[in-house]
């Protein structure tokens, strides 16, 4: 279908054969919204009003709104959820401003992840979309959307049939109104006539002259919440058991002190009554995930009887806790609980210990990724300087904790190791961690630590000598485990020739993939657990690039369209396909193949490449 045929076929559109300028653009948003060209604008909404209608939705995304010094009028970044819009602007563009920023959150937050600032580059097609959804906000709020104006549609859309601009209109289209119909929603709700929650915060007037801002948005009580459920819980230490177990687990009261640990009382709602003391309403505690409705409807404390750790953000704000039971609970008790995803935290964005771990990673410190937070903080205190822990607080590393970590660290300079436990569940773990770190570093490894061990029983049992010795000394390539890993699936039928086949087969796309630096010797290393011939290994491999070409030229092709218009830094897919491109890949398969021993030299001859092409397991 061509763009004019498209267009003509869209419901609701009032005829024109197609769109060409900005201002065509603009009538198409009026009218896929329901506020065709020449209805009368609504009544205007008091700027106060929409201001602070629009700050509970981006607290509704999770994000802050403040008013700072920023360039061009506002800036959102994803590090610290946080948007900024200029003071000094007048209140209907502020408001404009705070619109665009909240297109961006709603439209945006995957090309922000891969940006190292944490902040999405505002230009090209993805201004376009922040100032559609600034344009239906301020034309549902009365406040000027005539001021936003459109490049022409041509610009980004394009217009080479072969780019087919039709379709990409469409996309962008389905997005907009997407993302729009949040918008709306959440402002009919927020400014419908029975709901006083808005109006009741701001101050009376006719509305002539400079609005009334609210000094600090509502949503910054989160913030406040949690720095005095810190101080609570470090005021329950003494005289509970926490002290004497972490003392008895290495960590001396400085330690403790630095990491500002604490108690949560076993009482059902210890901390629930001294947050109400303190004058926060129970909307906020349960907001803050801080305490949850009981079955009678009565909130009781999230944490209990828990020693406390605060998990902060990259800015150093607390922005939620993790408690660990103590050791008499009850077998049906969670080992370690983690606070809920509140408006400040995800737990798929923070690593515990980034922040506390900034100046030691500025100067070179390689992270070491563990799997709890004590086993983090063993880390740290066995080898200050030399070593900084971080713990996930999760089954496994995600990518916006790999992202965040890259954008704290030198990671290509001082790479990083990875210290999970060693059962079948922190195997796993450490693999995925492989995948998610390798475009970042080619330097990756795991720390070897014996069964039944963590980085936390090594500093109790052993002291920091033996732990630092561990970290310095017992590692080997992450690439091992992942190989090992997927080998370890065939065991059972690696006896027979078939297996052997199968897993190789299995295996080798694993190895096309990998950086050309963990080629050769993950092709050694299989040609000796399977018994076959290196050649033949190579062969398999070699052929497994097709694959892993086919694949990444897709991922590229896709972040690339996620990136139009972007000149500087390539997103991090896009990275990792230039550094490990399938014609140097191809290289470094082909020079393994080159210094493999004479087969006179390894033992009984493997199945032959043409052998490879068939056998399969048994039923």
């Amino acid at each position: 279908m061509n763009e004019k045929s498209f267009l003509a076929a869209t419901p609701g559109w009032p005829g024109s054969a197609a769109l060409r300028s900005g201002h065509d653009w603009a009538d198409w948003l009026q009218h896929a919204c329901g506020q065709p060209p020449g209805r009368p604008p609504p009544a205007p909404v008091r700027a106060e009003v929409a201001w602070t209608a629009l700050v509970h939705l981006a607290r509704r995304a999770g994000f802050a709104v403040e008013r700072g010094n920023c360039p061009a009028g506002g800036i959102t970044t994803w590090r610290d959820r946080r948007i900024q819009i200029t003071p000094g602007a007048a209140p209907a563009r502020a408001i404009t401003a705070l619109a665009h920023q909240l297109g961006h959150v709603l439209l945006h937050a995957e090309i922000a992840r891969l940006e190292r600032s944490g902040t999405v580059p505002c230009s090209g097609l993805r201004k376009v979309e922040a100032d559609s959804i600034a344009f239906l906000a301020a034309g549902r709020l009365g406040t000027g959307a005539a001021a936003i104006t459109f490049p022409h549609v041509c610009s980004w859309a394009g217009t080479d049939p072969r780019a087919r601009p039709a379709a990409i209109i469409q996309a962008v289209s389905d997005r907009i109104l997407a993302a729009a119909a949040q918008v709306t929603a959440c402002l009919d709700a927020e400014l419908a006539p029975g709901r006083t929650g808005i109006r009741a915060s701001l101050t009376t007037g006719a509305g002539n002259g400079p609005p009334s801002w609210p000094a600090e948005p509502p949503g910054s009580d989160l913030v406040s919440i949690h720095e005095a459920a810190a101080k609570f819980f470090r005021d329950q230490l003494p005289g509970s058991w926490v002290p004497g177990y972490l003392t008895g687990r290495g960590f001396a009261p400085a330690v403790q002190q630095r990491w500002q640990a604490g108690y949560a009382p076993a009482s059902w709602d210890g901390l629930t009554r001294h947050l109400r003391t303190a004058g926060y309403p129970d909307s906020l505690i349960e907001a803050a995930g801080l305490a949850r409705r009981s079955r009678r409807g009565t909130l009781i404390d999230t944490f209990r009887d828990r020693a406390m750790l605060p998990i902060r953000s990259t800015e150093g704000i607390i922005v939620a806790f993790i408690g660990r039971a103590p050791e008499h609970a009850r077998p049906d008790v969670p080992k370690y609980l983690n606070s809920p995803r509140t408006g400040l935290y995800d737990k798929s964005e923070v690593l515990f210990g980034l922040w506390e771990a900034r100046s030691a990673l500025a100067s070179g410190a390689r992270p070491v990724i563990a799997e709890g937070p004590f086993d983090a903080i063993a880390v740290t205190t066995a080898c200050p300087g030399r070593y900084a822990g971080l713990a996930p607080c999760g089954a496994v590393l995600t990518a916006g904790q790999a992202e965040a970590l890259d954008r704290a660290a030198d990671l290509r300079a001082d790479g990083v190791l990875v210290a999970f436990d060693p059962d079948n569940a922190g195997r796993r773990a450490a693999a995925s961690a492989y995948h998610l770190l390798t475009p970042l570093t080619g330097k990756t490894a795991e720390v070897i630590i014996p069964a039944g061990q963590d980085p936390a029983q090594i500093l109790r049992d052993h002291g920091p000598a033996a732990l630092a010795a561990t970290l310095d000394s017992r590692t080997r390539p992450l690439a091992d485990l992942v190989i090992d890993a997927e080998v370890a699936r065939w065991s059972r039928w690696l006896p027979h020739p078939e297996g052997q086949i199968s897993a190789l087969r299995a295996v080798a796309p694993l190895i096309a993939a990998m950086p050309p630096a963990h080629v050769a010797r993950q092709v050694a290393r299989l040609a000796d657990r399977l018994g076959l011939d290196h050649p033949a290994v190579t062969e398999v491999v070699t052929g497994a690039l097709t694959d892993v070409i086919a694949g990444l030229a897709t991922s590229s092709r896709q972040a690339a369209a996620l990136h139009a218009g972007r000149a500087d830094r390539p997103p991090a897919v896009i990275r990792a396909g230039r550094r490990d491109s399938p014609h140097t890949a191809q290289q470094a398969v082909s020079q393994a193949a080159a210094t493999a021993a004479p087969l006179s030299q390894r033992g009984p001859a493997g199945a032959a490449p043409a052998s490879l092409r068939a056998g399969r397991i048994p039923g």
